[in-house]
């Protein structure tokens, strides 16, 4: 056990400093760039002081229930870029003439590092110390600007517990050239939450708090990743609040496109206009609406069988930090900038069912760089597809085999063979009816569902019922989407009268269960019925002819994840 444990913090910390020499050979190739750029005159020795072109910082977030105490470690590199250090005779640079530079870059410190809270409100911290105690006499070999840093420890002082944090810098600049990159690591009450998260300058690292049950610290590695594992369970598999997120349906009636978005990763593809830099307000959202809409409309062009289908926008959402917002339809409500998403759902309708579909998204920029994509091909287990700039289109064709496009089962009739039934016999034909009313529900036009549904209803009814039906289908919770039918369960049943050999009246109660599935999350919900049948004899077989709903409650609602056993 020890051994495995042992292994896997080995595989950890091999992959982490991989990624990290990676990262920092690729930012030193750009400084390197940027001093060839300067020594041609291409950039003034003003505008590359200004833009702060390179840093390498280290962070922990340390979060408490009366304040959030932060570490963090700046390079001597930076404090060598920024200010006017120069070295001697011996490329050493001088250990008074860093250490006042240190001193200096409290203020710098201080404006770069973001902390809000779940308002969007920016928290207000002091820097209480400096450790510059790795800058020793003489000073620091130009060899080794890369190994010294100099640690700022700074407080930011709370009201309240946190329920959300969010972490971003910008020591970058906002004229930079070369991308500033901080490590971080969140705590809470100084037990860690999950592995350092790297930050560039301009995004954000969003952490949830749960005071009920604070956090004890892991044994070991791999208890860090079960507590994470299970914290994407809680999350609706939302890992990030700062990722973009896409979920591709194929079903047999259409394809949809569902896309999670940080407002500030739309904001460079489409401005939003606003009074507030860090705000939207609610009527700017609206304001907003119809530009992004029409800017994903245009965007992301799909195939159907081989016709191009435009798009129909379902539903345009603005989201906060409460991963409830994605299982409710959460009431608009004024958002930060830096921490709100943009949730868009693209309809593809297809006039019949899907046997080949080819989707491209062509839309990144330096936030997106690429495209991941969770692919739900009808019921089956969802696959990952990555939309790249060499590589923009996804396609899927039908195997044609039951589990990869399952048919309709069509409603049948219920036969009457002209005796008198039994109650017993009277609940089996009402449930035969009342689930053939439901299946009918499962074929896409109404003129369709029209003709299933005539196979259980006769007369005005026909109307009536298709209309209070596909009224109780719809789910409030998610926008008004239509539910698709899981179950229908009888509760119980009797006559309310004497029966006949051609008809019979019936008091029912019975339970039907409904899902939509939105954002990689399934929704479920189970409501209760109670209602009196009159059923006819007609043409030998057995209809509806009159229906009386006499109550109706809900009993059951979950979301859970595709996957995820049911509670």
């Amino acid at each position: 056990m020890v051994k495995r444990d042992n292994h896997e913090r080995h595989e950890m910390t091999r992959k982490t400093k991989h990624d990290f020499r990676v990262i920092s050979c690729l930012l030193w190739l750009n400084y390197l760039r940027a001093l060839i750029l300067l020594s041609c005159g291409i950039l003034t020795s003003e505008s590359s002081v200004l833009a702060h072109p390179i840093s390498l910082t280290e962070s922990v977030v340390n979060v408490h229930r009366d304040r959030v105490d932060v570490e963090l470690k700046v390079l001597v590199e930076d404090l060598v870029l920024y200010y006017p250090v120069s070295a001697d005779e011996h490329d050493v640079y001088p250990a008074d003439a860093l250490r006042k530079a240190a001193h200096s870059h409290r203020e710098f410190v201080l404006d770069g590092l973001n902390l809000l809270d779940e308002q969007g409100r920016r928290l207000v911290g002091e820097i209480t110390a400096v450790d510059a105690s790795r800058i020793l006499e003489p000073g620091v070999a130009q060899t080794e600007i890369k190994q010294v840093s100099v640690t700022y420890a700074l407080r930011f002082l709370t009201k309240e517990k946190l329920g959300f944090v969010t972490v971003s810098q910008t020591f970058g600049g906002e004229q930079a050239i070369l991308p500033a990159m901080m490590d971080c690591q969140v705590k809470q009450l100084s037990v860690v939450l999950d592995v350092p998260q790297p930050i560039l300058s301009g995004q954000t690292l969003t952490t949830r708090f749960d005071w009920s049950k604070p956090p004890t610290p892991p044994k070991n590695w791999r208890e860090l990743k079960q507590r994470r594992a299970e914290r994407l369970k809680q999350q609706l598999g939302i890992a990030s609040y700062s990722g973009l997120y896409s979920f591709l349906y194929i079903t047999p009636q259409e394809v949809r496109h569902e896309i999670l978005v940080p407002l500030l990763t739309l904001d460079e593809w489409t401005p939003i206009a606003r009074k507030k830099s860090e705000f939207l307000e609610v009527s700017e959202q609206q304001a907003a609406t119809a530009r992004i809409a029409a800017f994903f409309e245009s965007g992301n062009p799909v195939s159907i069988n081989g016709v191009a289908v435009k798009p129909v926008v379902d539903r345009l959402n603005f989201f906060g930090l409460d991963i409830r917002d994605f299982a409710l339809n959460a009431e608009p409500r004024r958002v930060s900038i830096a921490q709100a998403r943009v949730g868009i759902i693209l309809s593809y309708p297809s006039t019949g069912r899907p046997t080949n579909v080819v989707a491209k998204w062509d839309t990144f920029n330096k936030y997106a760089p690429f495209l991941k994509s969770v692919v739900y091909e009808f019921d089956k287990a969802p696959i990952e597809h990555f939309f790249r700039p060499g590589e923009p289109a996804f396609e899927w064709s039908s195997s044609g085999t039951p589990q990869s496009q399952p048919e309709q089962a069509a409603p049948t009739s219920v036969k009457s063979d002209g005796r008198t039934p039994t109650e017993a016999q009277a609940e089996l034909i009402s449930a035969a009816l009342i689930k053939n009313v439901y299946r009918a529900f499962d074929f896409h036009g109404e003129h369709e569902t029209y003709g299933a549904l005539a196979m259980a209803v006769e007369g005005p009814l026909l109307r009536t019922l298709y209309l209070q039906i596909r009224k109780s289908l719809l789910m409030a919770e998610q926008g008004g989407s239509r539910s698709r039918v899981l179950d229908v369960k009888l509760v119980s049943g009797s006559f309310a009268g004497e029966p006949t050999e051609s008809a019979f009246d019936m008091e029912y109660r019975w339970r039907v269960v409904g899902s939509v599935e939105h954002w990689g999350h399934i929704h479920t919900r189970e409501h209760e019925y109670l209602a009196r049948f009159s059923v006819r004899s007609v043409a030998g077989q057995w209809k509806l002819h009159a229906v009386k709903f006499l109550s109706q409650k809900r009993v059951g609602f979950e979301t859970r994840l595709r996957g995820q056993k049911a509670d």
